[in-house]
């Protein structure tokens, strides 16, 4: 028994905290929050150097004929992707999350899985004119086995200790912030 617990411990997933959307005239800026645990697996394979790629994915649930209409017209279908990569630089001994734009520098794997698990005002739907009644999405996180080298990809398929998601988490509504009645 105690052993289950322990395995139970130290088993990799990716639990939702907090998934939240404000929706704006001019785009909806969404907002998470994620538990983000590696297996031992996982942790061995970032410290011998393997970039390990995180993939925010939103889908848009509601209008569905905005959906639609996005899928056709631009090739967008209803979701978004945001890819993060985590990695472990053993001359400074520091963790980094990258995107395209910014890398962050961590001195522990908890700080950096945290940071990677925070997501705050990314931009989707830029200018779909979408009222906040009538908007519904989803959002999550996963490790995309994808985007491993191909023998990584090739050796771990099927092993469940790669794989790594939260499930699909609906968004609340937030209201948007009112700068006027902050100053």
């Amino acid at each position: 028994m105690l052993l289950l617990i322990a395995l139970q411990c130290h088993a990799a997933q990716i639990k939702s905290v907090k998934a939240e959307a404000e929706v704006t005239p001019q785009q909806v800026e969404l907002f998470a929050k994620y538990n983000v645990i590696l297996n031992s697996d996982l942790e061995e394979a970032l410290r011998n150097g393997l970039t390990l790629p995180f993939i925010y994915e939103f889908k848009l649930t509601k209008p569905r004929i905005y959906a639609w209409y996005r899928q056709v017209a631009e090739g967008f279908g209803p979701n978004a992707h945001l890819t993060l990569k985590l990695s472990y630089q053993p001359l400074t001994k520091q963790y980094r999350v990258a995107t395209t734009s910014v890398t962050r520098h961590f001195n522990s794997l908890e700080e950096a899985l945290s940071a990677l698990g925070q997501l705050k005002n990314w931009s989707v739907l830029e200018n779909s004119n979408i009222d906040a009644e009538d908007f519904a999405g989803r959002i999550r996180l996963r490790l995309d086995g994808s985007q491993l080298p191909k023998a990584y990809q090739l050796s771990n398929l099927g092993n469940a200790n790669w794989q790594l998601e939260s499930s699909w988490t609906d968004l609340l509504l937030r209201k948007p912030v009112d700068t006027e009645a902050t100053q």
